[in-house]
């Protein structure tokens, strides 16, 4: 109530975003195609879980150990294993190696296109789902390392658990809002190429033993040196989350 009582009504957001992206576009911002469309979503919380995957006595060219609630798992000899974000990786092992990326998904991790792009050809990254979306906080990925030669070198894996709803869903912006507030906040800057933003779950507040997630739109933006940063604001109030 206290955001939405604020807010400039759709008509006015509407026509000022569209003179908004017009000077990004005027600057040479790339974007990519986005939605104007209002989502939901809600406030989350949940706790780290220690049931995570178990290799035992399936393979054993590799060693494992968990620390505070993260498996990490490294392999004695490098695998030629590598993602392509499909959903078809379904042979967990093959001889006496691991897939991680099969294991990703039998976990029930997605592949994050964003993530992972932003990561370049050294990680493949895989997020949890919370409340139909995907978790984008260290506390819920599955997270593949890669060498130099394009070949597996190991995972991490971390999982939420008892996930609670604390209060009832509510608007948020859209993609678009959240792009003109990357403008706004001084994010993108003349020859930057944008993605496809995603909306996700994301944490950095933790109340009695439980972490509490907020819905944020999540981008990676490519700058014209080639360099790439991820990019976040916040769902609900607009805020810029970028580091």
């Amino acid at each position: 109530m206290w955001w939405r009582s604020n807010r400039p009504d759709s008509v006015q957001v509407t026509d000022a975003n569209t003179s908004i992206i017009a000077e990004m576009k005027h600057q040479n911002i790339q974007l990519s195609k986005f939605s104007t469309k209002i989502p939901y979503a809600n406030y989350l919380a949940g706790k780290q879980s220690d049931k995570l995957i178990s290799l035992s006595g399936k393979v054993s060219d590799y060693e494992a150990s968990v620390k505070n609630q993260k498996l990490s798992v490294n392999f004695k000899t490098p695998q030629s294993i590598k993602s392509s974000g499909s959903k078809n990786e379904t042979s967990k092992y093959i001889g006496n190696q691991i897939d991680p990326t099969a294991l990703a998904y039998s976990a029930g991790y997605q592949y994050n296109k964003i993530l992972s792009y932003e990561q370049g050809a050294k990680q493949g990254i895989y997020s949890q789902k919370i409340d139909k979306l995907p978790v984008v906080s260290q506390q819920g990925l599955f997270v593949v390392n890669y060498d130099k030669d394009g070949k597996a070198t190991g995972f991490t894996q971390t999982k939420i658990s008892h996930i609670t709803e604390l209060r009832d869903e509510r608007v948020t912006l859209s993609e678009e809002d959240a792009i003109v507030s990357l403008y706004r906040f001084n994010e993108l800057n003349s020859g930057d190429k944008l993605s496809k933003g995603m909306l996700s779950y994301d944490s950095a507040l933790k109340v009695n033993g439980y972490d509490i997630y907020t819905p944020v739109w999540l981008f990676v933006v490519t700058h014209s040196d080639g360099e790439r940063d991820t990019l976040k604001i916040n769902a609900f109030t607009g805020d810029n989350l970028s580091e």
